[in-house]
């Protein structure tokens, strides 16, 4: 998977480079975090555009920022109960006090 962007416009090197300063990592650090070399994280910071979005995501987790914010600076919308119910059949199954975990979400099919 390919970015659109050019690296002119994508601002995951400056996003990146701030994060580092605030957070008072190295690029090692942030290679170590990402799983790629310190000259991978070294273009991203210079512009470079990222092609290994598995340690972009990878990256972002272990940051503990979304991939989008991370990647492209805009933040990903929290996904809401009503947003949730427009794009999934729900149903009541029972009452009462439960906990309830989802492993995997399958959307209803567009009609």
């Amino acid at each position: 998977m390919t970015l659109k962007n050019d690296a002119a416009t994508l601002p995951f090197g400056k996003i990146l480079s701030r994060l580092m300063k605030e957070r008072q990592l190295t690029i090692q650090a942030i290679a170590n975090l990402a799983g790629v070399n310190k000259s991978v994280v070294h273009g991203w910071m210079t512009g470079t555009t990222p092609h290994d979005l598995h340690a972009i995501g990878k990256l972002s987790r272990a940051l503990g920022i979304g991939f989008r914010e991370l990647l492209l600076g805009e933040p990903e919308a929290p996904l809401t109960l009503s947003s949730f119910d427009i794009q999934f059949d729900k149903e009541d199954i029972f009452e009462g006090l439960c906990e309830v975990k989802i492993r995997r979400i399958i959307p209803r099919s567009q009609e």
